[in-house]
C-alpha cells in the first residue's frame, strides 16, 4: 500500500501500487472536542504551516517507514500530529490521531476521525474497474449485534425493537441510521463491489471503540473510520491518542477478504489463542432456564457421568439461576441450599471440571452490592444510576469499572469462584454491560476503557489457567483476554425467534436478527468465522439436538451439527439428555474429539448467510475436502457443487462421499446437483481426487471424515489403520476404495462385517472404544 498527504486539503490518499483509481482517492481527518461552552468543534490537518517528515519504524508488523504530520497549535490551542504506516511486506496502511490540549482550558474530547472519504467531506473512494453495485459487510459490536452483508436497498438493521434492545445489543453510543443504503459497523467493515475490497477498521481496541461508517447510495457512495472518545476530559498540557487505524485494498475473489485485518489485529493486540481445542462442555441452561435447582443439577450431573462413554464431557457449567441476587454471585438462592463451594465438589468428584456463569459489570438495586456500595455503579447526568438492560424480568444496573474498589472487587470475586471454590471455567455474560454511556469515577477514561480494565481485573483474579469464556462481550477490548468469544445471538430450540410463552407474537418477532433462534447463531457462525484461533476460539453457543420439547426439524438440527462441527469452535451441550434419542446423542459424539477444524464460508460478500462452507484437509489418509451445502431458504430446493470451485481440475476423477445419506459417487463431471435438499437442511460431503487405491472414500466416524485417521500405512497384502484416542464409544462405517474383495478384516482383533456398495467400495462396520486399529486383507 502507499500513502500520501496533501497538505493545502489536509487530506490523505491510499492506494494499492500499480493499480490506479483504487482505495481511498481523497480521505479528510478530524477531531472533534467540546470546550467548556458546549460548542462542538473540529480541528485538520489543513495548511497551517505544519512539518512533514518520514522515519524507519518496526514493531510487531514488521519493517516500514511513519509518515509524521504535524499540525501547529490552532486558535483554540489544539494541537495534531497525524501518523501514516506503510509496511515492506504488508498489504495495508496503519493510521493514527494524536490531539494535544495546548489550551489553558480543558477540553471533553468526542470524535477522532482517522479519515472521511465521502462526496460530502470533499473527499472520495475508487474501485478499479468498477463492476456492480457496492455493497458493506457490517460487523456487530458484540456476539447479539447483527454482522453481515448490506446492500443499497437495505436498512443499517431490520429490527423493530430497538427501543427495547439498543442497550442490550448495539453501541449505544453510534448514532442510529434508518435510512437505506447508510451503515454503522463496528470495529472493522468491509465496502466491496464484484472486483475489490476496502477492508477498514482499528488493529487496536483497548482504548476507544471504532466505527466503520458506509454510504452506499448513488451520489453519496463513501466509507469514513473513526472512534469515539465519549468525551473524556483532556486537561491543559495533555494529550491523547486515536485507535491505530487500518486500511487494505484486497482483489476479488478471496475466500477470506479480512483475514490480513484479523492477523494484524491479533498481533497488535497479542490474543490469546489456546494451542488445544476447550474440551467439551454441558450446560443446563437451554433445557432447564431459570427452573434449575441443586437437585435437577445433581441428577443431570449423574446422567452425564453415565454417558460419559458416549459423550465424554469434560466442564459441566452452572448458569443463570442459582444467585441470590444480580450482582451478588457468591451467595445462593433457596434452590441452592449447600452453596456453590458444596456444588463445585459434586463436580469434580464425579471427573468434570466445574464451570459458572456470572455477569460480573451488571447488579441489581436490591443486590448487597448495590446497597452497601452505590458509589460503585455507572451514573446518568442527574446522578441516578444508568439502566444497564433488562434481564428476564429484572432491570440491572452497571458497575463502574474506573473505580478503584470495582476492581479490587472483580479480583476478589473470580480468585475466591476460580481458586478457593475450583471453577476453573468461567462464563462471564452481559458483558457490554460495562461499556455503556454514563458518568464514572474517572472522567478521563472512555468506556473502551472502562470494559478493558475491568476485564483485566477479572483475569487477574481467576488467573492464567481458567478458562474465560466471553458472552456479549463488545469484541475489541477482549481481546488477548478471553479464551473464547460467542460470536452470534443465542440459539433456541426454535429456527427463527419465538417464545413459547406469547406464541401469538411470533409472525412479529420472526425476523429479530438478534433475538435467540438457531437461524442467527449460524448466521454469526458464517460472518465471524474469520475470527477462529486467531483471536480466540469462537463460541457458536449450544448444540442442541434433541427431538423433544424443540420446535426443529431433522433437517434444521443436521445442518447445526454440520456448520458447528466443521467450524471447529467450542462444542457445548444443553439437552437433558437422559430424554435425547441415541440416535441424536451419536450426532453430538461425531464432534468428538474437537480436531480443530478451520474452514471458510463462501459468499461472504454475496450473501446475508453464505449457503456453502469449506474445510481443506490433509492427513494419514490422504488429501481432500469437506464441504457443506446448505439451503437456508424457507422451502425445499437444489444445492450444487462446482468442484473447480474447491480447487479441483476440470475434469478430475473425483469421489465424493454424502455423510449424512450415506452414499458415494466416483465421477468425473464438473459439478453435482442435489435435488430437494429440505428447507434450512444441508449436504455434508467428503470430495478427494481418486488416486491409486487403497484409498478413504467416506468416513462416518468422526465429522471430519478421515482427521481422526492417524496412521494409513499398507504393508505387503495388509492395510493397518489406527485412529487417534476418540475417547468415547465409537460406532461408524470407514468406506474404502479397493481393487478387489477384501480378505479377513478387523478392528482391535474382533472381526468386522463388510458391506459392497458397488464400484470397487467396501464399508467397514465399526465399533470400538478409544483408539481403534483396523486391519484389513488386501
Amino acid at each position: 500500500m502507499h500513502a500520501e498527504f496533501n497538505p493545502q486539503k489536509g487530506s490523505i490518499f491510499i492506494h494499492l501500487t500499480g493499480i490506479s483509481g483504487a482505495g481511498i482517492l481523497e480521505g479528510i481527518p478530524w477531531v472533534s472536542y467540546r470546550m467548556e461552552s458546549g460548542k462542538l468543534q473540529r480541528a485538520n490537518l489543513a495548511d497551517h504551516g505544519g512539518s512533514i517528515h518520514e522515519e524507519a519504524i518496526t514493531d510487531v508488523h514488521g519493517t516500514g517507514s511513519q509518515l509524521v504530520i504535524r499540525q501547529p497549535v490552532n486558535p483554540q490551542g489544539i494541537e495534531l500530529t497525524y501518523r501514516i504506516n506503510t509496511y515492506a511486506k504488508q498489504p495495508f496502511t496503519l493510521l493514527q490521531i494524536a490531539v494535544r490540549n495546548q489550551s489553558r482550558k480543558p477540553i471533553y474530547l468526542e470524535e477522532f476521525q482517522l479519515f472521511e472519504a465521502t462526496p460530502a467531506a470533499g473527499g472520495r473512494v475508487g474501485f478499479p474497474e468498477r463492476i456492480g453495485e457496492l455493497r458493506f459487510f457490517k460487523v456487530g459490536w458484540h456476539g447479539w449485534d447483527f454482522t453481515g452483508l448490506r446492500r443499497r436497498g437495505d436498512r443499517n438493521t431490520n429490527t423493530r425493537l430497538e427501543a427495547i434492545t439498543r442497550v442490550s445489543y448495539g453501541n449505544p453510543a453510534t448514532p442510529p441510521i434508518h435510512t437505506r443504503g447508510e451503515f454503522w459497523s463496528e470495529g472493522w467493515g468491509v465496502l466491496a463491489d464484484e472486483n475489490s475490497a476496502l477492508v477498514a477498521g482499528c488493529i487496536s481496541t483497548d482504548r476507544q471503540f471504532g466505527q466503520v461508517h458506509s454510504h452506499l447510495r448513488p451520489g453519496q457512495e463513501g466509507l469514513t473510520l473513526s472512534t469515539q472518545a465519549d468525551g473524556i476530559l483532556l486537561e491543559q498540557g495533555e494529550s491523547c491518542e486515536s485507535e491505530w487505524g487500518y486500511m487494505q485494498l484486497v482483489l476479488l475473489p478471496n475466500p477470506e477478504p479480512a483475514s490480513d485485518f484479523v492477523n494484524a489485529l491479533a498481533r497488535e493486540m497479542q490474543a490469546r489463542v489456546a494451542d488445544t481445542p476447550p474440551p467439551p462442555m454441558w450446560t443446563h441452561w437451554y433445557h432447564f432456564f431459570h427452573d434449575i435447582s441443586e437437585e435437577l443439577f445433581l441428577q443431570n450431573l449423574d446422567v452425564l457421568a453415565d454417558k460419559c462413554s458416549i459423550l465424554p464431557f469434560q466442564v459441566v457449567e452452572l448458569d443463570d439461576g442459582y444467585q441470590s441476587a444480580w450482582g451478588d454471585w457468591t451467595t445462593t438462592n433457596p434452590k441452592f441450599p449447600h452453596g456453590l463451594e458444596w456444588l463445585a465438589d459434586q463436580i469434580s468428584s464425579r471427573g468434570f471440571t466445574p464451570g459458572l456463569w456470572l455477569a460480573p459489570f451488571q447488579v441489581i438495586a436490591k443486590s448487597t452490592v448495590a446497597r452497601e456500595h452505590p458509589e460503585w455503579l455507572v451514573k446518568g447526568k442527574h446522578g441516578k444510576p444508568i439502566h444497564a438492560g433488562f434481564q428476564y424480568n429484572l432491570f440491572t444496573r452497571a458497575l463502574d469499572a474506573t473505580h478503584p474498589a470495582v476492581l479490587e472487587h472483580l479480583r476478589q470475586l473470580t480468585d475466591k469462584i476460580s481458586h478457593q471454590w475450583g471453577y476453573r471455567m468461567l462464563k462471564l455474560d452481559f458483558l457490554n454491560a460495562g461499556a455503556l454511556p454514563g458518568r464514572r469515577y474517572n472522567p478521563k477514561l472512555t468506556r473502551a476503557e472502562a470494559l478493558r480494565m475491568g476485564l483485566e481485573a477479572i483475569r487477574q483474579g481467576a488467573g492464567g489457567e481458567t478458562f474465560l469464556l466471553g458472552s456479549g462481550c463488545p469484541f475489541g477490548p477482549g481481546i488477548g483476554i478471553m479464551d473464547s468469544m460467542r460470536i452470534g445471538p443465542d440459539t433456541a430450540p426454535s429456527w427463527e425467534p419465538y417464545f413459547h410463552w406469547i406464541p401469538w407474537a411470533g409472525p412479529l418477532i420472526k425476523q429479530e436478527p438478534s433475538m435467540p433462534s438457531l437461524r442467527n447463531a449460524l448466521r454469526h457462525t458464517l460472518n465471524l468465522d474469520v475470527l477462529h484461533q486467531r483471536l480466540w476460539w469462537n463460541d457458536p453457543d449450544c448444540l442442541l439436538v434433541r427431538d423433544v420439547d424443540t420446535r426443529l426439524t431433522e433437517p434444521e438440527v443436521m445442518s447445526a451439527v454440520t456448520l458447528v462441527g466443521l467450524s471447529g469452535g467450542m462444542l457445548a451441550s444443553s439437552d437433558d439428555l437422559h430424554k435425547v434419542s441415541p440416535e441424536r446423542l451419536n450426532w453430538v459424539g461425531l464432534l468428538v474429539p474437537n480436531l480443530g477444524l478451520k474452514g471458510t464460508p463462501s459468499g461472504l460478500l454475496e450473501q446475508e448467510m453464505p449457503g456453502r462452507y469449506m474445510v481443506k484437509l490433509k492427513a494419514a489418509a490422504g488429501s481432500w475436502q469437506v464441504v457443506g451445502l446448505f439451503n437456508w431458504n424457507n422451502v425445499s430446493a437444489e444445492c450444487y457443487i462446482k468442484f473447480e470451485e474447491f480447487g479441483f481440475p476440470v475434469d478430475a476423477r473425483v469421489y465424493v462421499f454424502d455423510f449424512w445419506r450415506r452414499k458415494a459417487w466416483r465421477t468425473n463431471n464438473n459439478n453435482m446437483v442435489f435435488p430437494d435438499v429440505p428447507a434450512h437442511g444441508c449436504k455434508l460431503l467428503r470430495v478427494c481426487v481418486v488416486v491409486q487405491e487403497p484409498q478413504l472414500v467416506g468416513d462416518t466416524l468422526h465429522i471430519s471424515q478421515g482427521g481422526e485417521i492417524a496412521s494409513w500405512q499398507v504393508k505387503g497384502e495388509s492395510l493397518l489403520i489406527e485412529t487417534v484416542d476418540m475417547g468415547r464409544q465409537v460406532v461408524g462405517e470407514l468406506w474404502l476404495a479397493l481393487e478387489r474383495a477384501p480378505g479377513m478384516v478387523a478392528c482391535n482383533g474382533e472381526a468386522v462385517n463388510v458391506e459392497h456398495i458397488g464400484e470397487g467400495i467396501y464399508a467397514l462396520q465399526l465399533r470400538f472404544f478409544g483408539k481403534g486399529r483396523v486391519e484389513v486383507g488386501l
